[in-house]
């Protein structure tokens, strides 16, 4: 048998992977819904008598949330079956008429107007995993009135160095006594796939091994398509101290509202989304004060544009470049 494709953007999978509650009870659970619900909540005098459109509205506690604060209408969307699971909550909170929940894809999507602000929970791991962004920039500009507002507005993706010296010793460790088998030998088996792929986890802020540098900064209101769809940056860190480099490790930021920021990073309470790590083939070494130069790529999969594989480049700061190393990982469904 061939190997399995993972669902295209064109198929119901990846809908159907929000159509189970148990996905939404952990978004729900997580402290993203009261920074989304403070936002609204600051927004009250913008929204009063206003027309809103929540792509993506899950089980549609945002949407709700926006007509409690006084919208006139709130057009919540979302293609998968949750969207049936979100028009019972919406008649159990008698907000029948008020929110009108469209089960359907918002690039399908007709409304009888256009609207005031865009409400949506688009972010992924890594930012732009899952490339939902495309359908909220779509949306914004089919959609929203001139002199709208989009909540978040403003999304910014960080970087930064990280030793972790700690999961390389535990899975060596592991490895060398296996119920009494010796099996060291397929350590460094396990570390090439450890390698491969982005690895979703959290990370620890002192093994922070330098200050963040943002590698992607998105105004919402502006940004094309075209902007997300490849992303290049690069980057010039400065070591706070002497240690191995085993990953660089990632995280993302949104400004909801002006002044309110929702952090994905290691020095904040941790969320749902974690961080993604990329761990190095190799520990590179660097001394306190030591640079270490390179970039990234992000680019989406061409068999699956909701996964992305990501090449990162590093060197010395000091331009010599026969030291430099290239790897390239994958983001994707079963990281």
């Amino acid at each position: 048998m061939g190997k399995r494709k993972e669902p295209s953007p064109n198929s119901d999978g990846y809908f159907e992977s929000y159509a189970s509650l148990g996905i939404h009870e952990e978004m729900l659970r997580c402290r993203r819904t009261v920074a989304y619900l403070d936002a609204i909540a600051q927004l009250t005098p913008l929204l009063r008598d206003k027309a809103v459109l929540d792509v993506g509205c899950g089980t549609g506690v945002l949407a709700i949330a926006c007509a409690r604060a006084g919208a006139r209408v709130v057009y919540a969307v979302d293609a998968s079956a949750v969207a049936l699971c979100a028009r019972e909550v919406v008649k159990s909170n008698e907000m029948d008429g008020k929110v009108i929940v469209f089960h359907q894809r918002v690039e399908e999507l007709e409304l009888p107007e256009q609207v005031d602000v865009i409400v949506s929970e688009w972010m992924g791991c890594l930012l732009l995993f899952e490339s939902m962004l495309d359908s909220v920039l779509l949306a914004r500009d089919k959609w929203l009135r001139p002199g709208g507002c989009l909540v978040p507005r403003r999304a910014q993706l960080w970087l930064q160095p990280y030793r972790d010296e700690e999961a390389v010793d535990e899975r060596a460790a592991f490895w060398a006594d296996v119920h009494g088998i010796d099996m060291s030998c397929l350590v460094p088996h396990a570390h090439a796939e450890l390698a491969r792929k982005a690895q979703i986890g959290l990370a620890l802020p002192q093994n922070l091994v330098a200050d963040k540098q943002s590698v992607l900064d998105l105004d919402l209101e502006r940004c094309s398509l075209a902007d997300v769809q490849r992303v290049h940056a690069t980057f010039d860190f400065s070591s706070h101290v002497r240690a191995d480099v085993h990953a660089f490790v990632s995280y993302f930021e949104v400004e909801l509202v002006p002044g309110q920021c929702l952090s994905t990073s290691p020095v904040d309470e941790p969320t749902h989304w974690q961080q993604v790590l990329f761990y190095l083939l190799e520990p590179w070494p660097v001394e306190q004060d030591e640079r270490l130069r390179g970039s990234i790529v992000l680019s989406k999969n061409a068999e699956n544009p909701r996964c992305w594989d990501i090449n990162i480049s590093y060197g010395r700061g000091d331009g010599t470049m026969e030291t430099a190393r290239s790897q390239r990982f994958e983001l994707d469904v079963n990281c």
